[in-house]
């Protein structure tokens, strides 16, 4: 396995931090006149609610690969269903409305997408959604899914409530209340809290609204939020593969526009191979999503929750990750609930 030495982690650290900040401290502020509640608040709302068991949908290719969402409509599951902007179209499109919806990125144009855009005519053209399988479903015909994504979201956003992070785009937060959406928002741990100068800190006294850890991406976001403000034991992953299936070629893959910079002529040197040996088989990563990946393996260790990663793909294993699958999983978690 290539893997990246400490210096190229903190390069990686530091581009993400600086590509984020500046515009989503940017975003907060445009973003404050619609904040009324926090996670905060949600917290007092299910102060006296038991505890349940969360499934965290991410938008990784086993999600599709895999078909978590056919497996746990199977499974008659009673927790809360925590969706990533990314997985939301493919849940609603699938039987499966949750409870959650979680979205930090601060992208202008990329991920109002997944919620819908009613301004897709207008934006800048981008091959992103044609040449990955983020959402396999938006691939072809860009606008009549679209369409179709928007009715979805206006109809079910009602019953979903939106985990949104004062980094995102006012045009996503317009968007969610359009389709009915409650919403809880909170701030983005930037940086070290308790440094000099902090921008967490600086955000904090600029909006009240409590700050949670990300991980990097709304992945790991989700799944902060799950064990933190659910207070849930117990949190089951799918779609988290933070890389790419065997075989998967350079300009298939999210970063690829990243990597082009960093490897001008050759982006596929950027690209990491992984051994899974819970699946004996060699996945595909870059650097990003290799810093994700250890990122969250570092905080499973400091979580109280048991984590159980249900994708049956990807590279994240290790630390206090059970690698399971899906069923087995499910049916371990259903079977405490029940005694």
């Amino acid at each position: 396995m290539k893997i990246l030495n400490e210096q190229q982690l903190k390069s990686i650290s530091d581009a993400t931090f600086k590509k984020t900040a500046d515009i989503g401290l940017r975003h907060a502020q445009e973003n404050s006149i619609y904040i009324k509640k926090t996670i905060r608040d949600l917290r007092k709302e299910i102060v006296n609610e038991p505890p349940k068991p969360v499934i965290v949908i991410s938008a990784g290719p086993s999600l599709h690969r895999k078909k978590s969402i056919e497996t746990i409509k199977k499974a008659d599951f009673k927790g809360c269903i925590v969706a990533v902007d990314g997985s939301l179209g493919h849940c609603l499109r699938n039987g499966i409305v949750p409870d959650f919806v979680v979205t930090v990125d601060p992208d202008a144009h990329r991920i109002i997408r997944w919620f819908g855009d009613p301004r897709l005519s207008e934006r800048p053209e981008d091959d992103y959604f044609q040449r990955q399988d983020l959402d396999p479903a938006l691939n072809k015909d860009e606008v009549a899914r679209n369409q179709e994504l928007i009715d979805m979201v206006n109809y079910y956003g009602p019953q979903i409530k939106g985990i949104v992070s004062t980094s995102v785009t006012c045009e996503i937060t317009q968007r969610c209340l359009d389709a009915g959406m409650n919403l809880y928002w909170w701030n983005p741990l930037y940086d070290d809290y308790e440094s000099k100068d902090s921008l967490s800190k600086k955000l904090y006294r600029l909006n009240k609204v409590p700050c949670m850890v990300t991980g990097g991406n709304v992945g790991s976001s989700a799944w902060v939020f799950s064990h933190t403000i659910l207070n849930a034991q117990d949190v089951l992953l799918v779609g988290m593969d933070f890389s790419y299936p065997p075989g998967t070629e350079v300009r298939n893959t999210q970063y690829y526009e990243i990597l082009q910079e960093l490897f001008p002529g050759k982006p596929e040197k950027g690209l990491i191979e992984v051994y899974n040996p819970h699946l004996k088989e060699t996945w595909v990563t870059d650097p990003a999503y290799y810093w994700y990946s250890q990122i969250f393996i570092e905080m499973s260790q400091k979580s109280p929750c048991k984590t159980y990663n249900c994708t049956e793909g990807g590279i994240l294993f290790g630390g206090n990750i059970e690698f399971v699958n899906l069923k087995e999983a499910l049916f371990q978690v259903l079977q405490t609930e029940e005694s």
